[in-house]
């Protein structure tokens, strides 16, 4: 035969035999109506047992690549062939994501939105999720109500006052699988084709995505250290929504002070907009207590997001949305319309992880590590880079943007990837590092690699 078989194999030694005859069949290297060796002359030839044979042969059978004819034996099937059609390699395939896997292991990433996962206490998880899990009633583990579980939203609206000054009532909660479903549900809500969207520029490309998919229309509004610059909202626009970052603006870091808060609430109302305030992770404020929302000033106008991605590890895909009373039956239609609930029992975990002050606890101590992680990045950079530069948006949050006094060499971008640091270069020649992921000795090398980068793409040696 023109293949054998590997007896060390983790792929069941039928499927090997069956994959075989399946490429060949696929490819037309077996023509229709080539005759199939006997299932006993095969296990000879392949050194198996002839139950494996059968096996691969009853596959082959089942899937429509070859007809039995009694008596007669097998052959292969008509209109099997694929034009076009190339076989796989498995094999080669998990070789090759494995070197992208140590390379990437390699590469020091200054990625932002990745809280430092290793002190997660997990032991304190596992343990709430056990007791959860042992301790489920029936009704718990069939559908739940499609706006989350109604314990962790009460908790969840009294974490909120007390944090962030949102006004809510539970029912007014709808928790989601993170902010990004959050945010794609309430766009769906809000938007049809050819509406017209504000957006921060620069801002997160994924929410333009979402904003884009509706077939809105964008109007960007330029930001600057204090976030959106609000005087300039377009005049002769009736805008549906208007999404901003106003307690950390992404990507700059700007906190927006009272005075453009209340312009653009003012302009939400003359406008009937919706403002979507996205609260990504600014309950890391550095410089004193987190800063209150958006939504504290206008509950009628302000839809405010968050999710637990940065505060507790991302895989946890839990974030919620709080809505003006008229928008909630809407949301849960299409949330339930969406994927009926996020998961039950994470969510009766995270009721009893913040009810029993695990939270609360967990963000105090990462906001002392944050700020020490902030100031060995400061640190490094000064002594490290020679270009001039300013540190912007460094009072909150899991990133800092480097803005550089002069123009990026030409080279910097095959540099940064000779030395093998992975950076986001933001236009005006300005750089947007994420740290809260790296411990210092990582931080360190990484800003190395930078001004290594930086002088050779500017062909300094």
């Amino acid at each position: 035969m023109w293949f054998s078989i590997d007896k060390q194999s983790r792929l069941p030694m039928f499927r090997q035999v069956f994959e075989a005859f399946r490429d060949a069949i696929l490819s037309g290297r077996l023509p229709a109506g080539y005759k199939l060796p006997s299932t006993r002359e095969l296990a000879g030839e392949l050194h198996v047992s002839r139950n494996v044979i059968l096996e691969a042969y009853e596959l082959l059978l089942a899937e429509g690549y070859i007809t039995g004819r009694q008596g007669a034996g097998s052959y292969v099937a008509e209109g099997a062939r694929l034009l076009g059609y190339r076989p796989a390699n498995p094999r080669k395939l998990a070789e090759n994501e494995h070197a992208g896997a140590d390379s990437a292991e390699d590469v020091i990433s200054f990625r932002t939105g990745l809280p430092a996962v290793d002190l997660f206490p997990l032991k304190q998880w596992g343990a709430l999720l056990q007791s959860v899990c042992m301790e489920a009633s029936t009704s718990q583990l069939d559908y739940g109500d499609c706006s989350g579980n109604p314990e962790l939203r009460r908790i969840l609206a009294d974490y909120l006052w007390r944090m962030r000054g949102v006004i809510a009532k539970p029912e007014q909660i709808l928790v989601t699988n993170g902010a990004v479903q959050a945010l794609d549900l309430i766009v769906r809500a809000l938007l049809a084709d050819g509406d017209e969207a504000v957006v921060e520029d620069p801002s997160n490309e994924d929410l333009r995505t979402i904003l884009t998919s509706t077939g809105a229309v964008l109007h960007r509004i330029p930001v600057d250290d204090s976030g959106m610059l609000t005087q300039s909202l377009p005049a002769d626009s009736m805008p549906r929504c208007i999404y901003v970052t106003p307690s950390h603006q992404f990507p700059l870091g700007g906190i927006m002070p009272i005075q453009r808060r209340i312009e653009l609430v003012e302009y939400a109302r003359c406008c009937g907009s919706y403002i979507l305030e996205d609260d990504y992770d600014s309950e890391f404020r550095f410089d004193g207590a987190p800063v209150h929302s958006l939504q504290s000033l206008c509950t009628e106008r302000v839809i405010y997001i968050g999710t637990f991605s940065k505060i507790m590890f991302p895989s946890l895909r839990i974030g919620y949305m709080v809505l003006p009373e008229p928008l909630v039956p809407l949301c849960r239609k299409l949330k339930k319309l969406t994927d009926y609930q996020t998961p039950s029992l994470d969510q009766l975990a995270l009721a009893r992880f913040m009810e029993a002050g695990y939270l609360n606890t967990h963000i105090l101590k990462m906001k002392k590590l944050y700020r020490k992680r902030r100031e060995k990045l400061v640190e490094a950079l000064h002594k490290v880079v020679d270009m001039s530069f300013r540190v912007c948006g460094k009072a909150a949050g899991l990133h800092m943007v480097i803005e550089f006094k002069h123009p990026f060499p030409e080279g910097l971008s095959d540099a940064l990837l000779e030395q093998q640091v992975a950076v986001t270069v933001l236009p005006d020649n300005r750089m947007l590092l994420g740290y809260g992921h790296l411990n210092e000795e990582q931080i360190e090398e990484g800003v190395s690699r930078i001004g290594r980068a930086l002088q050779v793409g500017a062909g300094v040696s």
